[in-house]
């Protein structure tokens, strides 16, 4: 099992390879980590077949509104 690439605290952004267009409105924003999950016991939304990898709640750095969307490790790099 992997452990999360991140952790709570750290910033973070959308990786510039992730073209979901759901992530357009924070896609270049800088990421807070509040949240950070690698089961469905920690997180409802968590797909078991991602083995630990982390699954992300954030807010935005700058302005401090939630982001609506939980991101995993491999759609997200260090801001």
């Amino acid at each position: 099992m992997s452990k999360p690439l991140y952790k709570i605290g750290e910033v973070v952004k959308v990786h510039s390879d992730n073209d979901n267009e759901n992530y357009s409105s924070f896609r270049d924003r800088p990421l807070k980590i509040i949240h950070v999950a690698t089961s469905t016991e920690q997180h409802p939304g968590y797909d078991d077949s991602m083995k630990g990898q982390g699954l992300y709640d954030f807010i935005d750095a700058v302005t401090g509104m939630e982001i609506g969307c939980s991101l995993y490790d491999y759609e997200l790099t260090k801001h």
